[in-house]
């Protein structure tokens, strides 16, 4: 049950690009045969699937729980003062301060 939750959505998503595919190649205008995507349903579901995958791809990796998502590595504090570069200069006992 497990796999069917993870990777159904994606299914969903081949399968609706294979129908929409498979509907613009059988109802497209090309009757000569030199379309490839218009020539033959088969053809035209084949592409339809290949770009609901790329598009199940995509939408599966944003819709992740926040929780699982890796955090990005935090970035080097900025100094709102131009001039200021207390964070950024070592301090040295030598050196007023």
């Amino acid at each position: 049950m497990s796999v069917l939750h993870a990777y159904g959505p994606l299914l969903v998503a081949v399968l609706i690009g294979a129908a929409l595919g498979a509907a613009l190649g059988y109802f497209g205008q090309c009757t000569s045969g030199t379309c490839p995507l218009t020539s033959t349903w088969w053809r035209g579901a084949l592409y339809g699937s290949v770009m609901g995958l790329f598009f199940g791809l995509t939408s599966n990796a944003r819709s992740t729980p926040i929780e699982k998502q890796e955090t990005p590595p935090a970035l080097a504090r900025v100094s709102p003062n131009p001039g200021d570069h207390a964070d950024s200069v070592p301090k040295d006992s030598a050196r007023p301060q």
